[in-house]
């Protein structure tokens, strides 16, 4: 069983460090920079004995002080090549776990909070370079360790053998302490790990908090977050306290050893009498060297729990995108057809059974349905976002999604959703977020126009340049909309899928958006979901989503006839009465 239990730490532990490049050579001249050090620093020890004997000659003290300023000078050229080749390792993890969680699937994402993902990036690969550097300090600290232990034992061999006696002891300390150290870093990560969650995610609704009068309510929660990482540094300063009580007392062990054995024998005459002074200094390099060894062997263990997150992050289920077909855009009319198309999110919770519809190319069609009807997963499947569970989806007779290339297949498609994303910067980066083609001012503008939102966008303090904050903070929730819909604009789709994109908007952005779509897309595939029955009347093609199923599809006065579920709603919002059919 414990077996197991150690794969389980030690395997994953070894494959991190083989996903990306390790600048090996670094650490390799820091190692060869710490034996010499460890050689120079024994040699030092000669020196010191001779000046605690009294032995002041101009070439002990020009040694003392040539062999301490070389030592130095080595000790920082290894210092910089160890920092260096750190923080690449940092780097390098870095950026190995920010690609994995680009690509991970979004069935792992709603395992995971986004702001756990986060704490992946940023704190867990802080010490991922301290397994790699206490490596390289491991091969001098073991140099130095031997070295000092055959001098000792050319010293006074009989003090030395009984001193071996104490290496059990050191042995089990290590484990010990090893395993220690593994508990408080894993503790101490995993609660700044919640504690970074906490406030990523309630500083993000300070608007919520502040309209609802809940500050104190926060406040109280944001105590609590803070005091469980207060309990982690608490617990991590005790067993770090009785680590280095576990290290000090098999040092004061060593002294005691070496002062009985050593005064039973400067009686007997077999040891001089500043022996035991002089077997000191020699042992003080052996219990350096060894706490040295254990300070790498804590440090890795240490890595060990604060990498675990990271593991599991890379262990997470990737998307599909290896496929190399291609969508070939010959201007063949490409419907998009489900056939047999069954999904659930969670076992047992079903969105879709056996659905099969045809979504027509070059048309534009409206998707009505009652809220969790699946109308919004209908474009999720469509992105592969998700995959079906059984059954397919065709853009074009016979092409099944899943058969392409999953980032030119979301090339054709441009997605606006009724909550716009924005991220931190300029407007006009934003508008051009995710564009691969370079494009001219004038095309941004011209989208922007088209989106109706350029009147806006000008009268912003820097205009196109302004920095509209986080989550497009400093704009309102139309204006927010309107970026989105010049975003997907300047893409130039052949399909643009938008759910409930104008639900922010007034009456005239809907209308003039409305036909600068109709504009953009003739020719081209448009799908909308939307609670405007007045805008899905006009559509070309309904589909009608009951229950997970397909209910209907048509036009507006096919459905009248077919669809019980699409007249019932059209006559909610009084269209009948008011004879708009």
């Amino acid at each position: 069983m414990e077996k197991v239990k150690k794969q389980k730490i030690w395997k994953p532990f070894f494959r991190f460090y083989t996903k990306f490049k390790i600048p090996w050579w670094m650490f390799i001249v820091a190692m060869v920079l710490g034996i010499v050090n460890a050689e120079l620093m024994l040699r030092l020890s000669k020196y010191t004995i001779l000046i605690n004997k009294g032995d002041l000659y101009n070439s002990t003290i020009l040694g003392y002080v040539f062999i301490t300023v070389i030592n130095s000078i080595i000790a920082l050229f290894q210092n910089m090549m160890t920092a260096y080749g750190s923080e690449k390792i940092i780097l390098r993890a870095r950026e190995i776990i920010w690609r994995k969680i680009v690509h991970i699937s979004m069935k792992e994402f709603d395992k995971e909070q986004p702001s756990s993902l986060v704490s992946g990036v940023t704190i867990s690969v802080e010490q991922a370079s301290t397994t790699i550097t206490m490596i390289s300090l491991f091969a001098s600290s073991v140099y130095g360790f031997i070295k000092a232990y055959i001098i000792i034992y050319k010293y006074n061999a009989t003090v030395t053998t009984y001193l071996f006696l104490l290496i059990p002891l050191a042995v089990a300390m290590f484990f010990i302490v090893g395993r220690l150290q593994y508990k408080v870093m894993k503790k101490n990560y995993n609660a700044s790990k919640k504690m970074t969650e906490f406030f990523s995610e309630h500083l993000s609704s300070a608007k919520f908090v502040k309209t609802q009068a809940i500050e104190e309510y926060e406040i109280e929660e944001g105590y609590k977050a803070i005091n469980s990482q207060y309990r982690a540094g608490i617990y991590s300063a005790f067993m770090s306290a009785v680590q280095v009580s576990i290290n000090s007392i098999y040092t004061k062990l060593c002294t005691v050893f070496v002062a009985v054995i050593g005064s039973s024998m400067i009686r007997k005459g077999e040891m001089e009498p500043t022996g035991i002074n002089t077997f000191n200094t020699y042992t003080g390099n052996v219990n350096q060297y060894l706490a040295e060894i254990l300070t790498d062997y804590q440090g890795i263990k240490g890595t060990q729990g604060v990498l675990e997150h990271a593991n599991r992050i890379l262990d997470m289920d990737e998307e599909n995108t290896g496929n190399v077909k291609k969508i070939d855009n010959n201007g063949e009319e490409k419907n998009i057809i489900f056939k047999n198309v069954s999904f659930e999110y969670n076992k047992g919770n079903e969105i879709f059974n056996n659905l099969s519809l045809l979504i027509p190319y070059g048309k534009t069609t409206a998707i009505v349905g009652d809220n969790g009807g699946g109308k919004s997963t209908l474009f999720k499947l469509l992105l592969r976002l998700y995959n079906p569970t059984s059954g397919a989806i065709y853009l074009g007779e016979g092409n099944d999604i899943s058969e392409y290339n999953l980032q030119n297949l979301r090339q054709q498609f441009s997605y606006v959703s009724q909550d716009a994303l924005i991220l931190d910067g300029t407007v006009r980066e934003n508008i051009l977020y995710g564009l691969e083609r370079q494009a001219s001012d004038d095309e941004v503008i011209s989208a922007a126009k088209l989106a109706n939102a350029h009147d806006f966008i000008i009268n912003l303090p820097q205009g196109y340049d302004t920095n509209v904050g986080e989550g497009g903070g400093k704009l309102s929730g139309g204006q927010k909309q309107r970026i989105a819909i010049a975003r997907a604009i300047i893409q130039k789709p052949n399909y643009i899928l938008l759910d409930e994109a104008k639900a922010n908007l007034d009456y005239q952005s809907r209308d003039s958006i409305k036909y600068a779509i109709e504009t953009l897309m003739k020719g081209k595939t448009t799908i909308f979901i939307s609670h405007d029955m007045k805008e899905v009347i006009e559509a070309d093609n309904i589909i009608v989503l009951n229950d997970g199923r397909l209910e209907a599809s048509g036009t507006h006065q096919e459905l009248l006839m077919t669809s019980q579920t699409y007249k019932d709603y059209i006559e909610k919002y009084g269209l009948l009465e008011r004879s708009v059919i």
